[in-house]
């Protein structure tokens, strides 16, 4: 059920995926997928990927503006959302792309937050969702608690919080798409993945990456 819409302040996530697991979990996502780490996006390091990884997660020392940018291929048709907005949500805006996207894979869970999102998102432009989240108190409970969680001190103000996290996952012509809550529109690739990896930055930067992947059965 949705609530009455009130401001709310998102608070930035740690970048763990324990905790973004968890997070997930918490909201409806199928219990029997994980995000785990990736050590890098180097190619001998992103062929170690699990084969039933469906998307990747990239939050990266991000210093630019942000406000909404357009992106370079608007005709791209994916369920995206805009988190501009929405304080420090893109560490869940990035887990709701990789994890909406490829739902028919993942499992939502029924009756559960994210399932009750999606039913209310699904008709709605990108910017429409984002300002839906607001009304979401069970996200947004899942988020503080989730937000409280790790070793890094918390930013007391929202131009202290440097990491951004976006969204990279294929369509179903196995093409590779950027899903960014800044940009207007998804962006679809022509180069893959490894292109953005240490070699080909202009400048270095820090970053950490998780793939949204199934877990794998006890023996």
């Amino acid at each position: 059920m949705v609530d009455k819409k009130e401001t709310f302040s998102w608070p930035p996530l740690e970048s763990d995926p324990g905790i973004l697991t968890s997070y997930m979990h918490k909201i409806g996502m199928s219990k029997d997928w994980e995000l785990t780490e990736v050590i890098g996006l180097e190619p001998e390091l992103l062929a170690m990927v699990p084969k039933s990884a469906v998307a990747l997660i990239l939050a990266y020392d991000y210093t630019g503006s942000k406000s909404l940018e357009k992106s370079a291929k608007p005709e791209v048709d994916y369920f995206m959302w805009q988190n501009a907005d929405l304080d420090n949500a893109c560490g869940l805006i990035a887990c709701l792309h990789a994890v909406f996207n490829n739902r028919r894979k993942v499992g939502i869970e029924e009756k559960s937050p994210l399932s009750e999102l999606w039913e209310l998102a699904k008709g709605l432009s990108p910017e429409e969702r984002a300002n839906a989240l607001n009304g979401f108190t069970k996200i947004q409970d899942a988020h503080k608690e989730c937000s409280s969680e790790g070793q890094s001190e918390q930013a007391e103000e929202s131009s202290q919080v440097r990491y951004h996290f976006i969204c990279f996952t294929r369509n179903h012509k196995g093409e590779l798409v950027e899903l960014d809550g800044m940009l207007v529109d998804p962006r679809l690739l022509d180069l893959s993945l490894i292109h953005i990896s240490e070699p080909t930055r202009q400048a270095e930067i820090s970053y950490a990456v998780f793939c949204l992947k199934k877990k794998k059965k006890k023996k």
